[in-house]
């Protein structure tokens, strides 16, 4: 996977603050130990997948990105929606980090988060 291409990453400030707090301690040291890996190495294609354009639980975050933590298939997980940079190179921008598939009704899961994050009406 080393030489598989990879993507810058950015991070919204306030977004993955606000995830910290909602996170356990075990999942916010997940959270922050990939952060600090993307931002200096970058995220390699081999560790994305496309998230469902219409998923059951009635999220839609189509043309958006996942990927598992820890790899392969932890229980949390990041989603990012593509973009480009000034230059004009495909970046991700990240939408949430959470828990995949919660065990409580009432928790939401990190593709809840990031399809609210993702219809969020421009702030101007």
């Amino acid at each position: 996977m080393n030489d598989s291409p990879r993507f810058s990453a950015l991070f919204d400030e306030e977004a993955f603050a606000e995830d910290l707090a909602h996170a356990s301690d075990a999942g916010a040291r997940v959270a922050k130990a990939e952060r600090a890996r993307l931002e200096r190495d970058r995220i390699p294609v081999g560790e994305l997948l496309a998230c469902d354009a219409e998923a059951r639980d009635g999220t839609r975050l189509g043309g958006c990105v996942k990927t598992y933590l820890p790899q392969p298939d932890g229980d949390w997980g990041m989603v990012f929606a593509g973009d480009k940079d000034a230059a004009g190179r495909p970046v991700l921008v990240y939408l949430a980090f959470g828990v995949r598939h919660p065990r409580h009704p009432w928790q939401p899961s990190v593709y809840q988060v990031a399809h609210r994050r993702f219809h969020m009406p421009a702030q101007e």
